[in-house]
């Protein structure tokens, strides 16, 4: 279970949301609202990446900045920047061998990343850094995987393996959106998140 507890933050002055509490125990979860609202640094913070200014997030009563947290979570966000000096393969085979998981060949082949793994990070197109991000995500299959506008700069066909990946992940989704995805039927609960705090959809 993914808990929020008086959470909030703020850049410099400038707060972006304040108090939230929440518990999130569904399978998939949408999270919407406006651009700059702060979608993005909720996902960062629940990551463990981005330290709240008040609050604690914790998944299954672990804080998720405590050591060994991140095997159990996974990002895709452009706020998370990819090394560019390194080929996609690279990263790849670093990461595999950070979280002892499997070859990533199974999602290289399937998001259509196969013929650029020896290209330079930052020379990957919009949509090729999209894939090597959401495959950096998903390959270690963590229990709670963070995804942020995640069809953003995909094909067609890539969505659809997307559709198919959120359809059938055995862990907890939950993802920041404008676009509608297809969740195959599955129950969602819709979080909305403005400048008074998160809200029920």
């Amino acid at each position: 279970m993914l808990a929020f507890k008086q959470v909030g933050h703020r850049f410099a002055s400038q707060p972006i949301f304040t108090d939230i509490s929440l518990e999130i125990t569904e399978p998939r979860v949408l999270i919407t609202g406006a651009n700059g609202i702060g979608k993005t640094s909720l996902l960062l913070i629940a990551a463990g990446l981005l330290s709240p200014t008040t609050g604690a997030v914790t998944l299954n009563g672990i804080n998720v900045t405590a050591p060994g947290a991140r095997e159990n979570i996974g990002i895709s966000a452009s706020k998370v920047a990819l090394p560019g000096f390194m080929s996609a393969n690279d990263l790849l085979q670093f990461h595999q061998s950070q979280y002892g998981c499997e070859s990533a060949q199974q999602w290289v082949s399937a998001f259509g990343l196969s013929d650029y793994l020896f290209t330079l990070i930052q020379d990957l197109s919009l949509g090729n850094y999209k894939k090597l991000s959401l495959i950096l995500a998903i390959m270690h299959q963590p229990a709670l995987l963070l995804l942020d506008e995640p069809a953003n700069g995909l094909d067609v066909r890539t969505r659809e393996v997307l559709d198919q990946c959120i359809a059938e992940y055995a862990g907890q989704i939950l993802i920041a959106s404008h676009e509608p995805l297809n969740f195959a039927g599955q129950p969602v609960r819709h979080l909305h998140l403005d400048s008074h705090g998160v809200h029920e959809r």
